[in-house]
């Protein structure tokens, strides 16, 4: 399955029925009747439970969503459950497919008022809380517990939490955790997926992370994090998107191997990443195009384009440049 750029988690085709809309608030009051893990993606949430009905919000593989209820439609199980859009930080409430979901009890996982009394400190304010939303994954790790990695956005904090829970017989407890600044970006994490690529049953989570340190120096990077007894460990990162214009090389130069180019200054980057087999594991493999501008051009003068394999090397995924 291919990650592209650009790749919307949000795809708004029509209105959604307002019967289906819900607060933060409800959310956080209300227990879920059960959970549904998706083993296999992406899967498109839909605002009424037929295949006909285009999809409004995509969720990618592993995400663990909250059921409402499970209905019978044409010869289909559908589900009616709650996920969070990471675009925009709000939750949904839609009807998707439950052939590939796992249907598991609901004292699986903890619900969110549960989440945020663990986190304590401003999590236990009832108005943060209250505007306070979720998105859930399940990262499997050989054989060990599998993690809950949940990630928290707050509309009223500067700060977005992504943390990994550990699992035990007496529950999940906090483990490792990365914070990001939503001053600059309307959203720390837009997407995000859980594949087994290094094929030793480890997971990994795979994020597209919007970033800006300028203007016209922003972009969206595709990340690999492995999760470790205490540390999120990135095993690879690329961008699907890196906008450069903020300054200009003097004079044109285009470097070899060509993605030495890419993210240079005087460029925009455009690409998208697929996973394929290498042996026992699955490599990234980047492919698009680096175009190059000058200043008073609205044009590229220049592109190259790149197709970039980066294999396992036993500790991380070689790097794109």
């Amino acid at each position: 399955m291919r990650l592209k750029c650009l790749l919307a988690v949000t795809i708004i085709v029509g209105g959604i029925d307002p019967a289906l809309k819900v607060s933060a608030k409800e959310i956080k009051d209300e227990k879920p009747t059960g959970w549904g893990y998706l083993r296999g993606g992406p899967l498109e949430l839909r605002s009424r439970p037929t295949a006909r009905m285009p999809g409004f919000l995509r969720l990618g593989q592993g995400t663990i969503v909250s059921v409402v209820k499970w209905e019978s439609h044409g010869g289909t199980t559908w589900a009616l459950v709650r996920a969070l859009d990471l675009s925009k930080l709000t939750p949904q409430v839609g009807w998707a497919e439950s052939d590939r979901m796992e249907r598991l009890p609901p004292g699986r996982f903890p619900a969110d008022g549960d989440i945020l009394r663990q986190l304590g400190s401003v999590y236990l304010d009832d108005f943060t809380a209250s505007h306070t939303a979720i998105a859930r994954w399940l990262v499997r790790r050989g054989t060990l517990e599998a993690c809950l990695v949940c990630f928290i956005a707050s509309s009223v904090l500067p700060t977005a939490k992504l943390i990994a829970f550990h699992h035990t017989q007496g529950g999940f407890f906090p483990g490792p955790s990365l914070e990001f600044p939503l001053s600059d970006t309307p959203a720390g994490i837009v997407a995000a997926e859980v594949r087994d690529l290094r094929g030793d049953g480890n997971e990994c989570l795979i994020t597209h992370e919007p970033f800006r340190t300028g203007p016209e120096r922003r972009g969206i990077n595709l990340v690999i994090r492995a999760i470790e007894a205490r540390t999120f460990k990135t095993l690879w990162q690329a961008p699907l998107e890196f906008r450069n214009l903020e300054a200009y090389s003097p004079k044109l130069q285009v470097l070899q191997p060509p993605e030495m180019n890419v993210g240079d200054p005087g460029t925009v980057t455009t690409g998208e990443v697929s996973f394929r087999p290498h042996g026992n594991t699955y490599e990234p493999v980047w492919k698009g195009k680096v175009e190059f501008y000058v200043v008073g051009r609205e044009q590229p003068v220049e592109s190259v384009t790149i197709e970039r394999a980066c294999p396992w090397d036993g500790e991380k995924f070689a790097p794109l440049r």
